[in-house]
Parts: C-alpha cells; sequence; structure tokens
C-alpha cells in the first residue's frame, strides 16, 4: 500500500487546514508554562503542514516528528522546514518510548488509518508518562465500513470487534449502530476510555494529591474525501486543576467535552460569496444577510469563518 503522503497533498485539505488552525487556538491558551517551551510531537509526513503552523504560530522550538517511511529518508530530510525538528525513524509502537515525556509536551498522533489496537497502546504509552500540562491528540478514520458475510449477514462489529478487542465494544451494541457518525462515536469513546484507564493504572498505589487527571477538551469531526475524527485531551496532576481553569478551553466556540462533535464543515462558495459573508462577521445566525447563498453554506461559514482555507479561493 502507497504511504499516504505519495496519495494525498496534506497542504490543501480544507478541513484538516480550519482544524489545525482551530487546534493552534486552543494550545495557545494553556497556562502550565509558557506555550514556547512545549515540546511538538507529531507525525509531519513529507509536508510538515502541522510542524510549521506549531512553530510559527505557537514559538515552539523543539519539535520531533516520527516517520516510518525509512525507504524515502532523503526526501523527508530535503523537506524538514526548520533546524529544530528532529526525526525519528520507525512505526510510534518503537519510536514514542525514546521521546522524553518529561517534558511538557503537545502530542498530536494524526493517524491515516482506523483505530486499532496498536493506536490504542500508543496512547498508553504516553500517558503513562507524561508530566502534568501535556495535550494529547488523536486522529483516525472514522468512516463507517459494512462488511459483509459469506450469507450476506452484516459482519461491521464482529470486525470491529476482532480490530478493537471485544472488551472495548458496548454490550448490546449492534451492527445498524456504526452507521452514520456511530464509529466515529465508538472511536471517540474508546479513545477516552483507553486513556481514562491508562491513568487509573498509572494512578494505582499513588497518594490522592499525586494522582494524574484528564480533561478532553476537542471532539472534530470533518470530511476530505474521508470522515475524519479527532479527540484532544489535557493530562494534569491533582495540584494543577486551578491552572487548568485558567485556560478557558470551555471559552472555545469549537470546545467539545463529551460525546458531542464540533462538525468542520467546509461549504462550498465562490470567492465573492465568501466575501460577502466574511464582511457581516461576527453574526448570529439569524442575522446573516444571505442573497442566493444557501442557509446551510452560509451557517457553516459563520460557524469556522475565523479558520476557512482561502488558499482554497482565487479569482485566477
Amino acid at each position: 500500500m502507497p504511504a499516504s503522503y505519495r496519495e494525498i497533498d496534506y497542504r490543501i485539505r480544507p478541513g484538516k487546514h480550519a482544524e489545525r488552525l482551530m487546534m493552534a487556538e486552543a494550545f495557545r491558551r494553556l497556562k502550565f508554562a509558557s506555550v514556547e517551551s512545549y515540546q511538538y510531537v507529531g507525525l509531519g509526513s513529507v509536508y510538515f503542514s502541522d510542524f510549521k503552523l506549531m512553530h510559527r504560530a505557537l514559538g515552539i522550538t523543539k519539535m520531533v516528528s516520527i516517520e516510518r517511511a525509512e525507504h524515502d529518508k532523503r526526501r523527508f530530510e530535503d523537506n524538514i522546514p526548520f533546524g529544530c525538528i528532529e526525526m525519528k525513524w520507525g512505526d510510534t509502537a518503537s519510536e514514542l518510548p525514546k521521546i522524553d515525556l518529561s517534558l511538557r509536551s503537545i502530542i498530536w498522533l494524526d493517524y491515516d488509518g482506523r483505530l486499532s489496537k496498536s493506536v490504542l497502546g500508543d496512547l498508553r504509552e504516553i500517558v503513562g508518562r507524561a508530566v502534568g500540562g501535556t495535550v494529547l491528540t488523536v486522529t483516525v478514520q472514522s468512516k463507517y465500513e459494512r462488511k459483509l458475510g459469506t450469507n450476506g449477514e452484516d459482519e461491521s462489529l464482529a470486525s470491529l470487534m476482532e480490530t478493537l478487542g471485544a472488551e472495548r465494544i458496548p454490550l448490546g451494541m449492534e451492527p445498524q449502530n456504526l452507521r452514520g457518525d456511530g464509529t466515529g462515536t465508538l472511536f471517540r469513546n474508546v479513545i477516552v476510555a483507553e486513556i481514562n484507564q491508562a491513568i487509573v493504572d498509572r494512578n494505582a498505589g499513588r497518594h490522592a494529591g499525586q494522582h494524574m487527571r484528564c480533561k478532553q477538551f476537542l471532539n472534530f469531526r470533518y470530511e476530505d474525501g474521508v470522515r475524519m475524527m479527532t479527540v484532544a485531551v489535557v493530562i494534569y496532576d491533582a495540584g494543577q486543576e486551578a491552572i487548568l481553569g485558567l485556560c478557558r478551553f470551555e471559552d472555545l466556540a469549537f470546545y467539545r467535552e463529551g460525546e458531542e462533535i464540533f462538525e468542520i464543515g467546509i461549504p462550498k462558495l465562490t470567492p465573492r460569496e465568501v466575501g460577502y459573508l466574511e464582511a457581516q462577521m461576527p453574526c448570529n445566525e439569524e442575522d446573516i444577510k444571505l442573497a442566493a447563498i444557501p442557509a446551510k453554506d452560509a451557517k457553516q461559514f459563520a460557524n469556522i469563518y475565523r479558520y476557512f482555507p482561502h488558499m482554497m479561493f482565487s479569482d485566477g
């Protein structure tokens, strides 16, 4: 199977572009230490798009990119945008244990595949060692995949049980529960449950004042050809509860702490329509003047106008 960076130009995926900007705004609110002092860990691909943004927008200068395509090492090295990016060659399972997580970190595991046991293992590795104030973000595909057996029976749920472990699938779940955004909801719940269990395991035998905790603050969905989901949590210790409050993540319009999702919908608008709507922002949905623009598209634009991917639009 070809590497995803050879199939997709990650720079021009509009949903992903908006997501990066929204995440950077959320990360800028961190109060556990100056955000410039954080370490950024990610899966940069050959484009290093998130690394460029996190360096320019947040001022982070210690950065680590994990890449398994060592056969294309020369190409990656030729495209490293800044001298502060350290490359780790191998898969996440082998390379994450080598990264110093005693440093406060912003970690974005931006996978191009679906949720799996190996992804959950990566989450446990990070949660088991992360210092208070660390942000852990995970992105996976969440499209419903229908699988039919030889007799025509729906084996979608059985396939997920094999992929994730039957113990992680709620009792009473049926294949039809995976349709629509049901797969994304399941994946979000499995991710959060795995993180919480890893924290419980880490806290075993520790005094309550030394316990680690976590708080979800992002739950995105978007579609750039395939349905994707992103969940972000901040990991902190019991003594940092007041610092967490200072971050004021809940003031963000896209803040989500549970199953409720924030849909990053990119409306199909002409450059003139973008300018017409932008001139009205910020604006309550009911006060938007639509002209000939469909109401659904105008609402989507109002929800994300500050993060709208203008590089997709030109009058040329």
